[in-house]
């Protein structure tokens, strides 16, 4: 135990408003009230401990700091009364000290040791604020709760305890303490009558500064007297307060500069292990199509980044470190870098040149998948063993947690890249639209673009060369007599109602304007049973909506008596439940479903057919659907193409389009208008080159050779059989176009095969096709599909 005054804060901010008195009446009235309740063997020793105090004080009652040397057996027997007989003093941070002030005169010497040099006695450390400024201020929050509790019965939140961070001189950083005053042997003493206080009132104010604000207006601190003995424990939180601290950061959706958060991370990191010579960097594991590469945005936090010098170095670094250590994570360390050997790891020297005497490499896992590594490193030798990074175990979760956020921020830029440049991507080619991301970012990263009379680099052309293509088509047959039929039923409904309406408005009012309508709408009325023009069709819009519609909307708001006449024709031209849209919206339901259905089929295999060889399938939206699919080696290079996997997907085009076929024709009675579908396969046996196009979103064919592909596909969907005016595509039957007889040959193979299945009949015709603009020599296969 020592006895020496030691003052925490020299000059304490606001010290003037204290009446601070030192005394062991305190500590007495204390054993005095254990004496009264207590009924134990322990009443004979309270007993002493009363009588001796009160003959070794001989009445008095108020002492200063320097006076407390001289009554060190008090002083050893309030220890003793503190803690049990057992207890061995080198084990606790414990010292009594000046009611409310920061000025102990009595402790362990474990308090003492963290307080002073135990050789030189002088002062090693001091209590630092949130800004690593030295703290003068008093604590009002302590101050004020020992006066809440003792006079009226109320516990602050924060209560006794406190969080101080004491700077270390010896390594230059803080430490955490939490610190529990303990007012048992403590009384507050009110200088006049008790200032009264509205607990409800108390009770309503969150706890921070404005409370101590409003605690400072209510009850000033010049009112008591603060009188006893404070008793301190100081318990060494670090490890805890590093760890809460660097998973607050990491939570903390504010943190948007992602270097600066590794920076304060790092920063924590050090206080934890108590060595400011230690340097500690965080290495994410980046990937793009599963394969490793380097960000200087993600990766500068890094012990290597650092000692590399550049980024071109540091690229060749980062990657074949993260190659190999990808294949083999694991603990690796150097307490001490070696001299130069043959056949070392690349890293060292890279090390060595930057002056490093010891580095370690930690794998640091997210949900068991490797996210990155902690590097430790030092200039010297020693500081950097397997000690120390046991000390870090408690933080590797929490910098998994920051690694995988820097991941997941990068990969996010990557797709934003993909998403704002491209489109919403199928897996099977998405590799190719990530590795053009990714090339953009690094430039952008760079500062490099393709010319200088750009300002910021372009995201590259995505190409696929030598691609196989296939297309289908399934059309609504007749969809636009379908929907003019429709138009045209709808608006001879509306035109009846019309007629009703404006007749019972002019029977009711007998406007000579209501009269004019009238005859219009006759006009109109006739007009519908021949053919409209355009034109027609945009004045007959213009009529209904400015003339009658403007009209009886105006009308219906003037004449409330006649509302009755008005409303009846207004809820028939609601699009979403209106008489006037009846045949309209059961063709597009009609659509609709036929649509749905088609895309079920269609997608219903996808993910088995993926799997044996990717491909890229894209569906385009008409009366119907149409569909391109794409397969060759460039698409997918890590898998090995063969022309087989060409003919399983030609077998599973012809047969989806049988399917289709045989599932649009069941839905007839389920459709509130009769659909039929026809089915269209074009065959093209060589390979195009096709290219992302950015402005449609879409790919297309590239190059002046392929774009006879696309004229095809154009064309084709109303050819004719040549000499005749029958359409090639028929409702129940599936038409293939082709150039040449090995196609034929070909699809002559699967069907027969369909066939033996009972999925097409028996019939198949060959056929000749007219001349279109441009292409000539088409023939087609035509065959039907059993229901």
């Amino acid at each position: 135990m020592q006895n020496s005054v030691i003052y925490i804060i020299k000059e304490l901010e606001g010290a003037g408003q204290l009446d601070s008195r030192l005394s062991f009446d305190g500590f007495v009235h204390f054993l005095q009230r254990r004496r009264a309740e207590d009924t134990t063997m322990r009443v004979k020793m309270l007993d002493y401990m009363i009588h001796y105090f009160e003959e070794r004080l001989g009445g008095k009652r108020y002492f200063e700091e320097e006076e407390m040397s001289q009554y060190a057996d008090l002083l050893e027997l309030v220890y003793t009364a503190a803690f049990p007989v057992v207890a061995d003093e080198r084990d606790f941070a414990w010292a009594l000290g000046v009611p409310v002030k920061p000025v102990v005169f009595y402790g362990t010497d474990a308090f003492y040791d963290k307080l002073r040099d135990p050789v030189t006695h002088k002062i090693r450390a001091c209590m630092i604020d949130d800004q690593n400024q030295e703290r003068t201020k008093m604590n009002l929050e302590l101050i004020y709760s020992i006066v809440l509790q003792h006079l009226y019965g109320y516990d602050l939140p924060a209560g006794n305890s406190m969080i101080r961070s004491m700077h270390n001189v010896a390594t230059g950083l803080p430490s955490y303490y939490k610190l529990n005053v303990d007012s048992r042997f403590m009384e507050v003493v009110p200088k006049g009558e008790l200032p009264p206080l509205d607990p409800e009132e108390l009770q309503r104010r969150h706890p921070g500064p404005q409370l101590i604000q409003w605690l400072l207006e209510q009850l000033p601190l010049s009112a008591f007297r603060f009188e006893g003995i404070s008793a301190i424990t100081v318990t060494d939180i670090t490890r805890e307060y590093v760890v809460d601290s660097i998973k607050n950061l990491i939570l903390n959706p504010d943190h948007s500069d992602e270097a600066a958060l590794q920076q304060e991370v790092i920063r924590y990191l050090n206080i934890l292990v108590g060595c400011s010579e230690l340097h500690f960097g965080l290495l994410p594991l980046l990937m793009v199509n599963g394969r490793p590469v380097y960000s200087a945005l993600t990766c500068n936090s890094s012990i290597l980044w650092e000692a590399a010098g550049s980024n071109a170095v540091m690229e060749k670094t980062y990657l074949c470190l993260a190659d190999r250590y990808v294949k083999d994570p694991r603990l690796i360390l150097y307490e001490t870098i070696p001299a130069h050997e043959p056949g070392e790891p690349f890293f060292l020297e890279t090390l060595r040149r930057a002056g490093m005497a010891s580095y370690g490499i930690v794998p640091v896992y997210h949900n068991n998948r490797l996210s990155g590594v902690l590097e430790v490193s030092s200039r010297k030798q020693g500081p950097v063993s397997e000690e120390l990074l046991d000390r870090l175990d408690v933080v590797i979760p929490l910098l998994a947690q920051l690694l995988r956020r820097g991941i997941d921020e990068f990969d996010a830029r990557i797709k934003a890249i993909v998403k704002e440049n491209f489109t919403s991507i199928q897996p099977a080619v998405e590799w190719k639209f990530n590795e053009a991301a990714w090339h953009y970012e690094r430039m952008v990263e760079d500062g490099s673009a393709p010319s200088p009379e750009l300002e910021l680099p372009s995201v590259e052309t995505i190409y696929f060369k030598d691609v196989y293509p296939l297309y289908g088509a399934v059309d609504i047959r007749n969809s636009t007599m379908e929907r003019n039929g429709a138009l045209r039923r709808d608006l001879q409904t509306q035109f009846r109602l019309l007629t009703e309406t404006l007749s019972a408005l002019q029977a009711a009012a007998n406007l000579e304007l209501l009269e004019g309508l009238l005859h219009q709408t006759q006009k109109w009325v006739q007009a519908l049973n021949g053919a409209l023009t355009t034109a027609d069709e945009l004045n007959l819009n213009l009529f209904l909506r400015d003339k009658a519609g403007h009209f009886l909307t105006h009308f219906k708001e003037t004449r409330p008596d006649l509302e009755r006449l008005i409303t009846p024709y207004l809820a028939a031209i609601e699009e979403t439940a209106g008489e006037a849209f009846k045949y309209r919206r059961e063709l597009e339901n009609s659509i609709q479903l036929v649509n749905k259905t088609i895309n079920g089929l269609l997608e219903d295999s996808m993910v088995e057919l993926q799997k044996s060889y990717p491909f890229y399938f894209e569906k385009f939206r008409t009366d119907g659907v149409e569909y391109d699919v794409y397969i060759g080696a460039s698409i997918a290079p890590t898998h090995s193409f063969d022309l087989l996997y060409l003919r399983n997907l030609r077998l599973w085009q012809l047969k989806s389009m049988a399917m289709v076929a045989r599932r649009t024709h069941e839905l007839l009675p389920e459709l509130p208008e009769a659909l039929q579908t026809t089915q269209l396969i074009f065959v093209h046996s060589s390979p195009i080159d096709i290219s992302f196009r950015k402005d449609e979103r879409r790919f297309d064919v590239e190059g002046g050779y392929n774009i006879r592909y696309q004229v095809v596909k154009k064309r084709i969907d109303k050819v004719r059989v040549q000499d005749t005016n029958e359409r090639l595509t028929q409702p129940g039957k599936v038409a293939i176009i082709y150039f040449n007889d090995r196609e034929a040959e070909e699809y002559e193979g699967y069907i027969k095969y369909l066939q033996e299945l009972n999925v097409l009949t028996g019939e198949v015709e060959r056929l000749d096709l007219e001349e279109l603009q441009g292409v000539s020599g088409l023939r087609a296969l035509r065959v039907g599909v059993i229901w």
